[in-house]
């Protein structure tokens, strides 16, 4: 639920100078098993020897991490951490986060070159499906 709430706020949360992803204790195949299924838009990172989430203080019982919104600011300080995940509308939860956290959004310069890159890599996507024919 987190990570389709994630999706459907995508082209909101790219409006935004952020990088968004996800992490889980989980293997890496897993993990590509279950992005590749649930058509993410953004890396699901796997943090298989739960280092990460132990540095974070969320590793649960040593197993797995808990669910968490970080939100780490331009100079890579964590400028919140959201504790009471909403997983059907995490994705709408993180937009007033960070506008609570005044992260910068992106100039419609920016934006429209990311919008020309999006557009390529999907064409190139497809130039590359359609040999695979």
């Amino acid at each position: 639920m987190q990570c389709k709430a994630l999706r459907e706020s995508g082209k909101d949360l790219a409006g935004y100078n952020v990088a968004v992803f996800g992490a889980s204790t989980d293997a890496l195949e897993k993990n590509k098993k279950f992005a590749k299924k649930l058509e993410l838009k953004y890396p699901l990172l796997s943090d298989t020897d739960k280092k990460v989430a132990k540095n974070y203080g969320i590793l649960m019982r040593g197993k797995f991490a808990s669910r968490v919104a970080i939100i780490v600011d331009k100079d890579g300080k964590i400028a919140h951490i959201e504790k009471k995940v909403d997983l059907r509308n995490h994705g709408k939860q993180l937009l007033k986060l960070l506008d609570k956290c005044k992260i910068e959004k992106k100039n419609a310069d920016e934006k429209s070159a990311e919008a020309s890159s999006e557009e390529a890599d999907s064409d190139a996507k497809s130039d590359n499906e359609d040999a695979d024919k």
